[in-house]
């Protein structure tokens, strides 16, 4: 939607490209916005098969057609409206959108938002066991436990604790997304930060943070930021994983189409 420059956005975990509208709309007086939905998302197929394990060779796999659906889109993008796009990506997502820049997919300018990596640590790691529950009930059958457990154990990326979302109308949008779930485990429990191939992203980064997530996604930003030459840290005073569009889009504006 929108005319200008091109720009790409990128959604985190279980969500599709219906969440973003709102943000998509504040932005198309300054730009072309493509917004799209994930694999296992809305109109997107390629479910993936709960029986891999993202977290062994398989997770290389899930990892590879994401970045290859992403450079698919930043392609026609480029063909729409001209020029090479800036992306602005949340969360898993931006996880996603790094790892394609990296691999060579073009961006003129990147805004990563809150991508949750984990640094490097004591080898035992709560997202392991997490990653176990969440696809064991994928593997079961029973979606809306796989959500749940995800965003129990990524509190930050859940609007409202569990409990309570499970008896919104919202949840069954959510638990319809919780079989593209693989996709997110691969991007963002198997690895920590990749800093040293972070060290040759030669794209202007923002990295983004909101003032009242909770620490360790801070400090995940924060080494973002300095692993890559040049990158821009900035924190949203007040917010939360999830910013208002009304908030969100003139700091794009800002970074992204100048």
């Amino acid at each position: 939607m929108g005319q200008g420059p091109p720009l790409v956005i990128t959604t985190g975990a279980l969500q599709g490209r219906a969440s973003v509208r709102v943000l998509a709309a504040a932005l198309a007086d300054r730009a072309t916005v493509h917004v799209w939905d994930r694999r296992g998302r809305g109109d997107s197929g390629g479910t993936p098969d709960p029986a891999v394990d993202p977290l062994g060779p398989g997770g290389d796999a899930l990892v590879a057609a994401e970045v290859a659906d992403l450079a698919a889109v930043t392609a026609a993008a480029t063909d729409r409206a001209g020029g090479t796009p800036g992306h602005y990506a949340h969360s898993a997502g931006a996880a996603l959108a790094l790892e394609a820049v990296m691999r060579g997919v073009p961006a003129a300018r990147v805004v990563a938002h809150e991508p949750p990596w984990r640094l490097p640590g004591p080898p035992a790691d709560p997202r392991d066991a997490l990653a176990a529950v969440t696809l064991a009930a994928l593997r079961d059958g029973r979606p809306g436990d796989a959500a749940a457990t995800f965003l129990g154990g990524f509190p930050a990326a859940a609007p409202a604790p569990v409990e309570r979302l499970r008896t919104t109308p919202f949840w069954a949008g959510t638990v319809a997304l919780a079989p593209s779930l693989p996709h997110d485990v691969a991007l963002v429990v198997r690895d920590v930060l990749p800093a040293d191939r972070l060290a040759h992203l030669a794209v202007p980064l923002l990295a983004l943070d909101g003032g009242a997530s909770p620490a360790w996604v801070r400090d995940a930003v924060a080494a973002l930021a300095a692993a890559v030459p040049g990158a821009r840290h900035r924190t949203l005073p007040g917010q939360e994983h999830f910013v208002v569009p009304s908030v969100l889009a003139p700091v794009l504006a800002e970074f992204l189409l100048g």
